[in-house]
């Protein structure tokens, strides 16, 4: 080999390793700069869950020390509301509290209140009345099968798990109800599991509960509706004839499941955070009889966080402060 070819093969050779070095140091750098995201992406994780903890643990407080009213959590301008505001939390985070009687609840809701609301979720009407019957048969505790319902041997015919013949434990158990899971209506965005409950919760709460609930009333057109939520806005509903005086007609709910101005025991919380690809739901029931404690959380959950973001959100009120009644003087004569 001459002077000038080992010359040019030492040339080409370096360049081959500078080539290679420079691959080797863009593929460390990039990932590098993936494991520095990943560390950023997980310290704000965990900054939002702590301060989901905190705001989460303010509101247990509050649950186990103040009066539910009309207003909410609370009376009057400094109650917590229970409709699902989006409240600001500690952090960045954002809160929302529930009252789950302001929801319809798939165990004990009427069938003629189901139908509508299946409809306003986008279900056609020729398969609102099937899918009522297999929720009814996954429900109950007989065999007996409704007319287009489906019992142990339908589902197992479609590979699916047998009906539990008890009440769902929450409303996304509803996925394994036959015809309700591949219903991608009810699913898209939360849509049902926002909207409804499975809780021991009965009636209805004019206060808390969503227009789409609403529209489920007896005689509730969309401008009934909407004359509620405006009612609300200026004062809450005090008892079940002032809703019946807006839509015009007597409500005849089933027994028990009428209107109920208060807010039931139990609550979802819904909290998120816009560092965070996930939301947390608890569904909290008080328990102020308990020895161990004066709530206890029914379920616990991750969801998708809501989208787009909300944008109208409002401080958290200061807490409830009950002032101690003056002791009558009788009490301290002798």
């Amino acid at each position: 080999m001459s002077a000038r070819q080992h010359k040019g093969f030492v040339l080409v050779l370096t360049l081959w390793v500078l080539v290679v070095v420079a691959i080797a140091a863009g593929y460390f750098s990039e990932r590098v700069s993936r494991a520095v995201e990943l560390a950023q992406r997980s310290q704000q994780n965990t900054r939002a869950a702590i301060d989901m903890s905190n705001t989460r643990a303010e509101l247990l407080y509050r649950l186990g020390t103040t009066t539910l009213t009309e207003d909410g959590l609370g009376r009057g301008p400094i109650a917590l509301r229970l409709d699902s505001r989006v409240y600001h939390g500690a952090g960045g985070t954002l809160v929302q509290v529930q009252d789950t009687r302001g929801l319809l609840n798939l165990n004990f809701t009427d069938d003629d209140r189901l139908y509508r609301f299946l409809g306003l979720l986008g279900i056609e009407a020729g398969q609102r009345g099937a899918m009522i019957d297999t929720l009814r048969d996954y429900i109950d505790a007989d065999k007996f099968h409704r007319l287009n319902g489906a019992e142990e041997q339908d589902y197992l015919a479609k590979n699916m798990l047998a009906p539990t013949n008890r009440e769902l434990a929450t409303p996304w158990e509803a996925r394994r109800v036959m015809g309700w899971g591949d219903q991608p209506l009810l699913w898209q965005k939360n849509r049902l599991v926002d909207l409804t409950t499975t809780g021991s919760s009965l009636g209805i709460n004019p206060n808390t509960a969503p227009a789409e609930v609403l529209a489920t009333l007896p005689g509730a057109t969309e401008e009934v509706v909407a004359r509620i939520l405006a009612q609300r806005k200026l004062a809450p509903f005090t008892h079940e004839g002032q809703v019946a005086a807006i839509t015009g007609m007597p409500l005849n709910l089933p027994m028990g499941m009428g209107v109920i101005v208060i807010p039931s025991d139990t609550l979802r919380i819904t909290q998120f955070a816009s560092t965070t690809p996930w939301a947390e739901q608890i569904v909290v029931r008080l328990t102020p009889t308990n020895d161990v404690a004066p709530w206890r959380i029914d379920y616990y959950g991750r969801i998708s966080p809501p989208d787009p973001p909300p944008q109208n959100t409002i401080d958290m009120p200061a807490r409830s402060i009950a002032t101690p009644e003056k002791a009558p003087s009788f009490l301290f004569e002798k």
